[in-house]
């Protein structure tokens, strides 16, 4: 039994085992806030790219109305950020956009509470064409 127990104590054998134990929490936590964060950044880029199509059109004269330009956006954004709000204002010639929502609505399940109360805003211009 003395045997037994001396060996067992002497062995390395199994000791990565734990170790790995230790870090997989770490590199897993580590691994899913970038891709929260790559998909914050991806969903931010998507609704930027919205906003500018919406002004390009109201500026072109496709739409007439800064109420039409806000419902094809808000209608646009409801897959990304359903309770976002948007502002459309054409003064001087000029059509300027403003959409603003949480970060909560694209961000993985509590993850990081600093993270989850963060706000995008975005906003874009356009001269009007006609």
């Amino acid at each position: 039994m003395k045997r037994l127990l001396h060996r067992f104590r002497s062995s390395d054998e199994g000791s990565a085992t734990i170790e790995t134990l230790i870090w997989i929490p770490v590199f897993v936590w580590v691994l899913v806030m970038i891709i929260n964060v790559s998909l914050i950044l991806f969903e931010k880029n998507q609704a930027f790219r919205i906003v500018q199509n919406a002004n390009r059109i109201l500026s072109t004269g496709y739409m007439l109305t800064a109420a039409e330009t806000e419902a094809f956006i808000k209608d646009r954004l409801a897959g990304i950020a359903p309770e976002a709000s948007v502002t459309t204002v054409i003064d001087n010639g000029v059509v300027t956009s403003d959409v603003s929502y949480k970060v909560s609505n694209l961000f993985m399940p509590n993850i990081m509470e600093s993270l989850v109360n963060l706000r995008i805003d975005i906003s874009a211009q356009h001269f009007m064409e006609y």
